[in-house]
């Protein structure tokens, strides 16, 4: 228990409510707009005990396929990912990690959660409340959920099946090029004892 992370309440606004169907904010989330985002963000890696900061430049073509660069506060590059929703590449990286048995698919598959997948779709389950949306499907051995509050913001993707146990929680929107991205993201992956928390420094949009 001393390796597993601490788990949060999520608190969602209550100064808005929910109108209409979830068809719309379903298809029209950042996540899943195509749009190709250049990241920079700050990074903490939690595993167990041991904690890894990294500044991280991170570019995301849609829910296709992206790169991660990872950097420490001298400017030193960690490593250099490439990644799909298949598999991923590592370009190169320090001995230290290199040594680290299944380093560039932990960090890959954590990245996926993220930002790739599962994603919401327009045929799940919707549970409708008061200020937010409840999407879900069920999944081998369990199911998937997704939470989007009422301004349409995704905040919460819930995954426990036979495939994982983890959360990733969407918080501090803030409106960049026109659309709405969080400014702070936390993956708990339970079963490995994983925590990353990601803070938005710059974005920047491709045409």
């Amino acid at each position: 228990m001393a390796c597993t992370p601490t788990v949060s309440r999520q608190e969602l606004p209550t100064d808005c409510l929910i109108e209409g169907d979830a068809t719309g904010i379903i298809a029209d989330h950042w996540l899943n707009v195509g749009s190709i985002w250049r990241l920079r963000q700050s990074a903490l890696l939690e595993i167990g005990p041991k904690k890894f900061r990294w500044k991280v430049f991170a570019s995301r073509p849609g829910t296709k396929d992206g790169a991660l660069l990872a950097m420490n506060e001298m400017g030193l590059i960690l490593f250099d990912l490439e990644l799909d929703e298949q598999g991923q590449i590592l370009r190169r990286a320090i001995p230290q990690l290199q040594q680290i048995n299944g380093f560039d698919q932990g960090i890959a598959q954590s990245l996926r959660q993220i930002f790739f997948q599962p994603q919401p779709d327009v045929n799940d389950h919707v549970e409708q409340g008061d200020n937010r949306y409840r999407v879900w499907r069920t999944l081998p051995g369990g199911s998937v959920s997704f939470v989007f509050d009422c301004r349409g913001d995704l905040r919460r993707t819930r995954l426990n099946a036979e495939e994982g146990d983890w959360r990733v929680i969407y918080e501090q929107y803030r409106g960049y090029y026109g659309r709405r991205l969080p400014d702070q993201i936390v993956l708990n992956d339970y079963r490995y004892g994983l925590k990353l928390t990601l803070w938005m420094r710059e974005v920047k949009q491709e045409p």
